[in-house]
């Protein structure tokens, strides 16, 4: 019985420290876990990462001959592209092309010159691709208002979530003393985090607060001030971008995670938290609803001191309703790369008529 082969585009490994490095480095851990008979799996990845999934699937490397001239490479029975600004395509326009669009962010977020080109260039690729997939019901509607799919199937399926855990991971040496919020993202004005730092004006002293995730950036710089502003420095810390093990540290020692943000494709951290019985904050905008439900509490709007009196309010709530970790904790688990990637060879197996 003749195997298919099936290209799985992994290229944003070389961005690990972002969302579509880790959601490509989950997925396709989670892939090389499966033993399928129909099925022979290629990773598309950087060359430092090749062997990386171990030997049941296959390695081709990123080059530019891949990117600019794909008709000189190798084909396959079916090509997977994870996210939708991948430089690399299928060697055969035939070949049937499963596309996943995690978000539209950039309407929001670019220049809107810049963005009519990005949408063309999506666009293109939608036009190209047999099926596409996306990562929650919001991008759905995004992907529905902003896009022609020509009557191609459209698809949601959430992302899986994985807490890597350690045992006695030790404690930092930037986290400040008090009772700990957590927030992590990169730090962009779309993830929020300077009502975060006006927030905390209006709680008790014994409140600090970490605003982990990668700070390059001009907004970055705009929240140094404030913090410096306010003389906030030995409550607030940016340690910038984190390991895991200290993200697990933080995860598990802190009063509650913070999550204002205002555009998400999905929204890992809050069910990190969840999944580690922690109460989660959020805004009511884009994604978040959808994927956490009815198991954060909601900031329905960013005045300093509302934020503060629903944070206080709901950490009492929390504290007093023995359940609520747990019902949050089995909330998480539905979100597992298991499910993720069983979904989407169930997609796979369609595309080639199995």
């Amino acid at each position: 019985m003749r195997k298919h082969s099936v290209l799985i585009d992994l290229d944003r490994l070389k961005d690990l420290n972002t969302g579509l490095g880790q959601f490509a480095l989950q997925f396709g851990t989670a892939i090389s876990l499966l033993d399928e008979s129909r099925l022979n799996f290629t990773f598309l990845v950087p060359e430092s990462y090749n062997g990386s999934f171990g030997s049941r699937v296959q390695y081709e490397n990123i080059s530019l001959k891949r990117r600019y001239f794909p008709s000189l490479c190798r084909s396959y029975d079916l090509w997977h592209s994870i996210h939708q600004d991948s430089a690399f395509s299928p060697s055969n326009s035939l070949t049937p092309l499963l596309l996943t669009i995690h978000d539209l962010n950039f309407l929001f977020e670019k220049d809107p010159g810049k963005a009519v080109q990005r949408m063309k260039r999506l666009q293109s690729r939608v036009d190209r691709a047999n099926i596409i997939s996306v990562i929650s019901e919001f991008t759905r509607d995004s992907v529905i208002k902003h896009l022609n799919l020509l009557n191609k199937k459209l698809v949601v399926i959430h992302n899986g979530v994985e807490v890597r855990e350690f045992v006695s991971p030790p404690r930092p040496q930037y986290v400040p003393n008090g009772e700990l919020l957590f927030s992590i993202g990169v730090v962009q004005e779309k993830k929020n985090q300077k009502t975060l730092v006006e927030m905390l004006k209006h709680l008790p002293e014994k409140f600090s607060l970490i605003i982990a995730g990668n700070k390059n950036s001009i907004y970055a710089e705009e929240l140094k001030k404030m913090i410096r502003a306010a003389n906030l420095e030995h409550r607030i810390v940016l340690p910038g971008t984190i390991t895991d093990e200290e993200k697990y540290w933080c995860l598990t020692h802190c009063r509650a995670l913070l999550f204002p943000s205002k555009f998400e494709g999905f929204g890992i951290p809050p069910i990190e938290a969840m999944r580690l019985g922690k109460p989660v904050f959020a805004s009511t905008l884009s994604s978040i609803p959808e994927v956490c439900g009815e198991h954060a509490f909601y900031w329905k709007q960013f005045e300093p001191d509302y934020m503060a009196t629903r944070l206080i309010d709901g950490l009492k709530h929390y504290d007093s309703e023995s359940l609520r970790a747990e019902r949050a904790i089995d909330h998480s688990l539905q979100y597992s790369w298991g499910n993720n990637v069983k979904n989407y060879v169930q997609i796979y197996k369609h595309l080639l008529g199995l």
